[in-house]
């Protein structure tokens, strides 16, 4: 389980002060004691969002999300907590609401960029 810490919650904020739907998400994050797993299971059914297959939520977002996230430009952002500049592109390329897409990029920059971005063992 990956947790965000009320500190790290409130630079995110900072960053993020443009987005309402992004803040209402950090916002939920906060309340779940920054727990990303159950927010992003929160976000999803307040979105509507199906997972293709019964699995964890954050798990199908991740692994969708992946082939963005690691793109060269997107990597370089995220692992230098420039969050912003990803949720946008994530949104749109992955299909999900910014909400959803704030939880995988902060999850992506918590784990860090180039663990998130190695291929797993199964997929080799």
């Amino acid at each position: 389980m990956i947790t965000v810490t009320p500190e790290e919650i409130s630079q995110f904020r900072s960053q993020l002060a443009n987005n309402p739907d992004v803040l209402a998400a950090l916002d939920l994050i906060e309340q779940r004691k920054g727990n990303l797993e159950t927010a992003a299971k929160i976000l999803a059914i307040r979105a509507g969002y199906e997972p293709s297959r019964k699995s964890n939520i954050l798990d199908e977002l991740l692994e969708k999300s992946r082939k963005i996230i690691c793109q060269q430009e997107f990597r370089d952002e995220l692992a230098a907590g420039i969050i912003p500049l990803v949720i946008e592109p994530l949104a749109m390329s992955a299909a999900i609401p910014p909400g959803l897409a704030s939880v995988v990029a902060i999850y992506a920059f918590k784990i860090g960029v180039k663990k998130f971005c190695q291929v797993p063992d199964s997929e080799s």
